[in-house]
Formats: structure tokens, sequence, C-alpha cells
């Protein structure tokens, strides 16, 4: 992927906004920590109410990725999720992701899905984030 540059074109399924089946979910940054507060609706289980894992996997991917910097493009070389408790249709939650560890080529992030009505901890994340830097 050298010399490559990965652009943004609003079409991202989870938080792009030009993606008319995408998900359109929002981040922000704010002290070096990626948030984001949303419900999910129905269509997106896997069981009768319940969050597909595998989307729950991804919304935690993305909060990662919203972690690299203006320059930088991330990469997922490695995810591990692991899931405490179910999430139903429906419910607020708020995702939370931060660096854990910077190196020059990668680095790790972790993130943490959590219900706002109970402070129930849904689902939390680790990756190794490949980092690709702009060429200019």
């Amino acid at each position: 992927m050298e010399g490559k540059n990965l652009e943004r074109d609003n079409y991202c399924f989870v938080c792009g906004k030009d993606n008319p089946k995408g998900m359109g979910l929002s981040f922000k940054r704010q002290d070096g920590k990626v948030f984001s507060r949303f419900s999910l609706p129905r269509y997106y289980q896997g069981y009768n109410q319940v969050i597909h894992g595998g989307i729950i996997c991804l919304v935690l991917d993305e909060s990662m990725a919203y972690l690299q910097g203006e320059k930088e493009r991330f990469l997922t070389g490695k995810i591990t999720v692991k899931f405490h408790s179910p999430l139903y249709a429906g419910e607020e939650v708020e995702v939370v992701a931060e660096v854990k560890e910077e190196k020059r080529r990668f680095k790790i992030t972790k993130a943490r899905m959590v219900r706002l009505r109970d402070g129930k901890l849904i689902a939390e994340a680790e990756a190794l984030m490949f980092v690709l830097r702009e060429n200019k």
C-alpha cells in the first residue's frame, strides 16, 4: 500500500453520510479519544431484537479507525472483540476509543461499547492498526 492514498469519499458504510444504505453514525474527537452515541434499529439484528455481533465489531473497528491523525490512514491488521452482554435493538449506547500504544508503523487501539441506561459493558475490542502516512 505504500505510495497509495486512501481517500474518504463520504460513502463509508458506518459513517458515510452519502451512503443511503449505510449506518450514518457520527464520531467526535476529544482529548485524544473518539466518541459516538447511537442506537441501532432492528434490521441490524441476528437473533430476535438482539443486534448482530458482527455489526458491533464493525462499529468498534470504525471508532478505532477514527483515531487516525489528519495525514494518516489506518488499516486494521488484527482485531479482537470480547462480548459481555447482548445489545438489544433501540438501546442507546456510547462507544469510546483510544490509542493504547504507538509505534512508527502501527498503533494498538482499544474501544468499548457501553449501554447508557445502566452503564453495562456490551463489548470491548483491541486492534493492531497499520499506519499509512500521506506522501506529501
